[in-house]
């Protein structure tokens, strides 16, 4: 039988672990081709967020020196484990996503890489490999893009790491048109900048940075602009990774996803956003803990059971200065340890404190309940969920960290109905009512039952495709 490049009779991955197999693919001299087009896909790595010494790194800079280290079979099956790894890393990340209770328990698997890469080869259209496996997602092309331009800047001979102290935006301030420079926001940093364009490309700056885009150099503005290309980078290789690691899920299904830092939630479905919400996540003394489930339930005119917490610390010293007033205004119920409602009047307040509290207090539906008029339930050790809320005016804020660690929804009905169009019109119709029924809170099965993945990523591409970094919170990148 004659012998073609890439031509195999078992799949790569055995190929490369199996010494009884002969076939080579990258070493003979009519592989030349191929073995030439693989170390350009390494060599573009850093470009992809990837780590080039991850794949072969030592044998392939022998062979680009011509020298091949013992036999040439060992040799290409070594070349071919390095190639199924760096696929394999395109296409579902570098790694999983941390999350801290992992009820999805996913794993990238819809790509089939070493008979993707075997057919490349045997067809001749290896070129065109790494196009084929590369997530299309808006997102993922956006940071792609980015990465390019952080990636060139860092590679001049001039670079250096700017710091800018002047809070002048003009052309004198040198250091803020290199900035603006190894940003992406200026072609060249030539120092003749029109003063115009310099306020244009400085606002526009102030918004990926998610700051008012008055063109003000503030301290807080300094310290953002003054955070390193190589951090950046850092940044955008985690999200790229993420959306990798997304990238099989959303294929066939609508994807939930909140980011913490972007106190934002996307609904994801193969190349498309079908829904953006802002939302309120936990401040940085009771955080949002990252974490993956699937929403089974939406609960119209829920309670809302006060974590023990906040009913210590927060409610009981006002119910101690005028009980009956304080938890009629709250719309508050008293349960005892069984769950029967006990009437406030029979309780001595007064020797109850954050070491003896046995009870539960559960707010019933009103127009200050603090979940508002729906709840997005899925189970997680956090008592974690998605809720609307009536204080509406907190989603105006841009840097919103204001929970208690679970995430307040602004568009909590339209979210709602996408996941359960079954129920839509039901959901709906109960929205729009100003009383609660009589029997509420309504449960409301969810038929699909959704992924929801709550995680943390200072860099993230908005539903406008531009990448913006946002505050880390939590201090997880520092």
């Amino acid at each position: 039988m004659k012998k073609i490049c890439g031509l195999i009779i078992l799949m790569l991955t055995q190929v490369a672990v199996s010494s009884a197999h002969e076939e080579m693919h990258w070493m003979p001299a009519n592989c030349t081709q191929n073995r030439e087009q693989l170390f350009n896909y390494f060599n573009q790595a850093p470009l992809l967020g990837l780590d080039p010494h991850d794949y072969a790194f030592t044998l392939v800079k022998q062979l680009n020196a011509g020298n091949v280290p013992g036999d040439s079979l060992a040799v290409d099956k070594l070349l071919s484990q390095a190639a199924i790894s760096f696929f394999s890393d395109v296409a579902y990340g570098t790694k999983a996503v941390r999350v801290y209770y992992d009820g999805l328990k996913y794993v990238p698997d819809c790509l089939d890489i070493p008979q993707l890469l075997y057919e490349s080869l045997s067809a001749g259209s290896f070129g065109q490999l790494l196009t084929k496996l590369e997530p299309s997602t808006p997102e993922y092309v956006s940071l792609k893009r980015l990465i390019a331009v952080y990636t060139d800047r860092i590679q001049r001979n001039d670079y250096h790491n700017v710091q800018i102290t002047s809070a002048n935006v003009d052309s004198n301030n040198h250091p803020l048109i290199d900035k603006l420079f190894q940003l992406g926001f200026l072609d060249t940093c030539a120092y003749n900048v029109h003063e115009d364009t310099l306020l244009v490309k400085t606002r526009a700056a102030q918004y990926m940075f998610e700051f008012l885009e008055d063109g003000e150099l503030r301290p807080k503005v300094l310290d953002e602009f003054n955070i390193s290309l190589e951090k950046r980078l850092v940044e955008l290789h985690h999200a790229l990774n993420t959306f990798r690691w997304l990238n099989c899920l959303r294929k066939t299904q609508p994807v939930i996803v909140v980011n913490i830092p972007a106190a934002g939630l996307f609904v994801y479905k193969a190349d498309s956003t079908l829904l953006y919400s802002r939302v309120i996540v936990g401040k940085a003394r009771t955080p949002t803990t990252p974490l993956a489930s699937r929403i089974n339930e939406v609960i119209m005119f829920p309670y809302w059971n006060v974590p023990h917490n906040i009913a210590v610390k927060e409610l009981l010293p006002g119910i101690k200065g005028a009980p009956k007033i304080f938890l009629e205004a709250g719309n508050y119920q008293v349960l005892d340890k069984s769950g029967k409602i006990v009437d406030p009047l029979t309780i001595n307040w007064q020797a109850l404190n954050k070491h003896y509290f046995p009870y539960t207090l559960r707010q019933v539906f009103g127009c200050d309940n603090s979940l508002g008029i729906i709840k997005l339930d899925f189970f997680n050790p956090y008592s974690t969920y998605l809720h609307d809320t009536p204080a509406k005016s907190y989603f105006m804020f841009n840097s919103r960290y204001f929970s208690h660690g679970c995430i307040r929804l602004e568009e909590a009905i339209p979210l709602a109905t996408l996941i359960a169009p079954e129920n839509a019109a039901h959901i709906d119709s109960l929205s729009k009512l100003k009383i609660a029924p009589i029997g509420a809170p309504i449960n409301i099965a969810v038929a699909a039952k959704p992924p929801v993945i709550i995680l943390y990523e200072v860099a993230w591409p908005g539903v406008n495709g531009v990448v913006r970094f946002f505050d880390d919170v939590y201090e997880k990148f520092r």
